[in-house]
């Protein structure tokens, strides 16, 4: 075959016009790694982004060209064009992972063209490529970078494996004696259970799931799927791609099986052999749940770019769904130890549990796919390079999946709406992605360590665990967050962002990230660091506080940004969440949050002995709090505005949550806060802002396109972040009602808040937008669920749960 680029080899496709699978040979994927030689200033582990040609045969390598490519997309900034500084080539020769070249400290280049390194011409039948440092975001590349700047070049010796389904045979059907709560019936080629809270179904050609549905908050969504499934594409049930080979159980055209399938009552037996591996999965439905026996048996072991006995692909568009427990950092990333929670807001949540050495869990969410994915596997180790390998013999494991209810730590006496709101977002809260081990936006988006405070205020006074010694908690949750933070891995308004070619900190632009995660540090130093935890990263907090401290760029105690200037017609971007507002220079909800944190901060290093330390940041916070209220009140409307600009003007349009993050914070004495408090609500009356029960403003007043960011420009008041309503930040004001002792009124306004939680019409599939609502309760906003929204569990908790849980 003629010389090509093996990065953009097209794999056999069905024969099925537009419903076409995008299969391709080579993949974009995430892997934890260690330091290595000459790698300074990087974590113990980090994860980075690797670019793998699944070769279905021998190939030729001849040489790899590297480009310019879009780095890590932080969303509300320019998206960077980043460049590979260090990477490596890891090729199978002869059945053995051999590194075939290695470069570091490469230097930018000047232009986009491709600079070629030769390979040694070695024949291989697999190809990894991990890129170990870029030119923005240091050690931890991304899958953009690995997606755009490559091009591998060689010759493929092999053509691609032929297309290769073969159907199970249904060799026994008995569904007249079906235990009490259980009804079944067979259709379009599957059988299907259905029980009080869950509904499933198994199809009869292969070993998948064709149904899952959930319907323990609401009997009625008991038929909804949570599952992608696709007329030709199964991303369910058993999977296998073998390095070296065509793939034998793919979710497109190759399902190279021989077996059966017997279904006896509320028992679906699989028996398939699959090249060298055999597997009997056994699924047996109960009232209460499901159970899954697997028993795997290999001929030999074997190395596999893709692998798991059993496949759950949920459809992020139905339920942006995610999976919690306690991260592996080896291999491949995603991987977890049982027990997990599996949760599909707004339909309820699966614990996933064994008790057997060989079983492990793996998540991943592919969000340009619409799937989140959940991976059993048997009898399997990570391989550090990313691979997995199937050991040889026999393996067994049995997992049981049961629908869970949330504990209830409330007390007699909680409105029964409130009780249902937080029945609703207990299990949700926690917005967990172990592909990227990480708190995130949602289970579908990105991490955001701007809302480390909403997580700090929230996760710890949850129990995560349902009884399952094993299971993670919201400490836990918070510690590997921050630690990927405090290493300055990016993402959302986080890590390095670039400005005519000179790099900052994105928290120079975000003054409340580097405020919001402060505040979760400060809060987790507090409650749950260890002494060796804090001997450990005592210097690297000490250098984000310093880099904090440079922010007070005119010396009076309130942090600025240099780059985002607030001045109006800039049509800037902010300083805050509220990222596509013109919030600039003295942002006063970022000082807000960061009164908080140096407070936190004061306590939580005290806690260990460090009191110079702690001295030091409490004569910070009192500085900053002689300043604040003199920088953003204002003398007309009698409350905060949102900030004052590098012209020195007050940019103020009746901002809900910045208000009330200054009276939670301490930043206005209880009889002023009250003041502004009840100004706030008249206010909210006379312009007739909705009822609450679908989320409240972030602005009672339209905020003029001069004071938009670009993106915002143009739309009307009421359209998302211009005076929508959301669940998002809504925690602040409901707070600084309690603070100040308006009881009443926090207690109306949570019940109406709750409203929305109750029903779940206020978080859904992605890119569903009902995470935002316009004042005719249309939605208008992107995601459909942002972590954000569950920070009104504070409110909940601290109001109503039993003493101890407070």
């Amino acid at each position: 075959m003629a010389s090509e680029d093996l990065l953009q080899v097209m794999d056999l496709e069905p024969p099925m016009g537009d419903l076409s699978t995008g299969n391709r040979l080579d993949s974009a994927r995430s892997v934890w790694t260690t330091r290595r030689s000459g790698e300074v200033g990087m974590p113990k582990k980090r994860i980075v982004h690797q670019r793998v040609v699944r070769l279905h045969g021998p190939a030729r390598l001849q040489r790899i060209g590297l480009r310019p490519a879009p780095g890590f997309h932080k969303c509300g900034s320019r998206l960077d064009h980043d460049w590979i500084t260090a990477f490596r080539v890891l090729a199978r020769v002869e059945g053995r992972w051999t590194e075939v070249l290695s470069k570091s400290g490469l230097s930018r280049p000047r232009t986009t063209a491709l600079r070629w390194f030769r390979l040694p011409g070695h024949v291989v039948d697999g190809v990894i490529i991990e890129l170990r440092g870029c030119g923005i975001d240091g050690g931890w590349t991304g899958w953009n970078l690995a997606t755009g700047a490559l091009v591998l070049e060689g010759e493929r010796l092999a053509p691609l494996g032929p297309r290769f389904e073969r159907r199970l045979a249904v060799t026994a059907m008995t569904l007249d004696q079906m235990p009490r709560g259980i009804t079944a019936r067979v259709a379009d080629g599957c059988v299907r259970f259905t029980t009080k809270n869950f509904g499933v179904g198994f199809r009869l050609d292969r070993p998948a799931f064709s149904f899952l549905g959930l319907g323990s908050e609401e009997p009625a969504r008991v038929a909804t799927n949570l599952l992608l499934t696709n007329p030709v594409k199964c991303d369910q049930g058993l999977q296998f791609h073998g390095v070296g080979e065509p793939p034998r159980m793919a979710p497109a055209v190759r399902c190279d099986q021989i077996g059966s399938v017997t279904v006896e009552g509320p028992k679906v037996t699989y028996e398939v052999q699959t090249g060298a591996q055999r597997y009997r999965m056994v699924w047996t439905v109960a009232s209460a749940g499901l159970s899954l026996q697997v028993v795997r048996e290999g001929e030999r072991s074997e190395q596999a770019w893709h692998s798991a006995a059993w496949t759950m692909g949920f459809s992020n568009a139905v339920a942006a769904s995610h999976a919690v427990g306690n991260v592996r950092t080896d291999g491949e990333t995603g991987g977890m130890s049982v027990p997990v929670w599996i949760n599909a807001p707004g339909f309820g949540t699966w614990l996933l549990t064994s008790d057997d050495e060989a079983a492990a869990v793996r998540c991943e969410s592919r969000r340009h796919d619409g799937i989140n994915l959940v991976e059993l596997k048997v009898g399997e180790r990570p391989g550090r390079e990313g691979w997995h390998r199937l050991v040889a013999g026999r393996h067994e494991a049995t997992f049981s999946l049961r629908p869970v209810r949330p504990p209830q730590p409330l007390r007699r006496g909680t409105p029964a709406v409130v009780r249902r709101a937080l029945e609703r977002t207990y299990y949700v809260a926690p917005t967990f992605r172990a592909d990227i081990g990480s708190l995130s936006n949602s289970g579908v988006s990105m991490l955001c360590p701007i809302c480390m405070d909403t997580w700090s205020a929230v996760l710890p006074r949850l129990d995560l665990r349902a009884g399952q010694e094993a299971g993670p908690t919201g400490d836990e949750l918070m510690r590997i967050s921050i630690e990927r933070w405090l290493w300055d891995g990016p993402g959302y308004a986080a890590g390095i962002l670039s400005r005519n070619g000179r790099f900052h900190a994105a928290d120079d632009e975000y003054l409340m990230t580097g405020a919001a995660a402060l505040r979760g540090i400060g809060d987790y130093l507090t409650q749950a660091a260890t002494a060796g935890w804090y001997r450990e990263y005592r210097q690297v907090i000490r250098t984000k506080i310093d880099q904090a401290r440079a922010r007070d760029l005119d010396g009076d105690g309130l942090i600025e940004s240099r780059y985002r200037t607030g001045v109006s017609g800039t049509g800037q971007w902010s300083t805050c969440w509220a990222d596509v507002m013109s919030f600039g220079w003295k942002c006063a909800w970022s000082n807000a949050i960061l009164h908080g944190a140096l407070r936190a901060l004061a306590t939580g290093v005290t806690r260990f002995g460090d009191d110079e330390l702690g001295q030091e940041l409490e004569t910070w916070r009192k500085q900053l709090h002689a300043a604040y209220r003199p920088a953003f009140w204002n003398e007309a409307t009698g409350w905060l505005a949102g900030w004052r600009c590098r012209e020195d003007r007050l940019h103020d349009y009746a901002f809900l949550p910045v208000n009330g993050a200054a009276i939670q914070e301490g930043l206005l004495d209880v009889a002023e806060g009250r003041a502004v408090l009840r100004r706030l609500l008249a206010e909210a009356e006379r312009v007739g802002m909705p009822d609450p029960a679908l989320g409240l403003p972030l602005n009672l007043w339209p905020v003029p396109d001069e004071d938009r960011a670009d993106i915002l420009q143009g739309y009307p008041f009421g359209y998302y972040q211009n005076g929508g309503r959301t669940h998002s930040q809504s925690r602040r004001l409901v707070m600084a009602l309690y603070t100040v002792g308006m009881q009443r009124e926090g207690d109306q306004l949570l019940r109406q808040l709750c409203g929305g939680f109750a029903t779940a019409s206020t978080f859904g599939g992605n890119q569903s937008g009902v995470d935002w609502r316009a004042w005719d309760d249309a939605p208008c906003g992107y995601e459909g669920l942002l972590t954000d929204q569950f920070g009104l569990l504070e409110a909940i908790l601290w109001r109503w749960a039993e003493p101890a849980q407070v």
